[in-house]
Parts: C-alpha cells; structure tokens; sequence
C-alpha cells in the first residue's frame, strides 16, 4: 500500500477545483510570519516557488485585492511569498 504525503489531500483538492467550472483562485503561502510587513511575490503554478515565508499582513493585502477586483487572477493557482 502506498502511503500518502501530507500534502496529498490539498493537491487532490485543489486538482478538484481547477477541473471545476467555478471562478476560482487558489493561494499556495509559505509559513505564515505575524511581522507587519506587506512585501510579497507571487508564483504561477508551475514555477519555481521563490521564498519560504509570508506575513499575515502580505496575504490579507492580496486577498483584498482579489476580492476587489473580481476577474483578478481568475481560474489561476498562486504561490505567495515574501519577496
């Protein structure tokens, strides 16, 4: 029996949800820091992670974002780091 990693569940979720007809935009963070800093990058999926952490703050920043503009990275899957 082969056993799963433990991200395995969120892949299989997120593979759920991009096959979906729903208007989607996935956040992959790294570790979450509670510093105030609002300074981040983001990754396609597909390329290359570029850092290890994100502040509270930088994520709070993006979905704003997001939820203020609708269409912004629509049907996309993005990693979130401090940049």
């Amino acid at each position: 029996m082969r056993h799963r990693g433990i991200l395995d569940p969120y892949r299989d979720s997120a593979a759920l949800i991009e096959q979906s007809d729903l208007d989607f935009t996935i956040l992959r963070p790294g570790w979450f820091t509670r510093d105030e800093a609002v300074d981040y990058q983001i990754t396609q999926k597909g390329e290359a992670f570029r850092g290890h952490d994100v502040s509270l703050n930088s994520l709070s920043d993006l979905i704003v974002k997001l939820a203020k503009s609708p269409g912004l990275y629509s049907r996309r899957s993005l990693g979130v780091s401090r940049s």
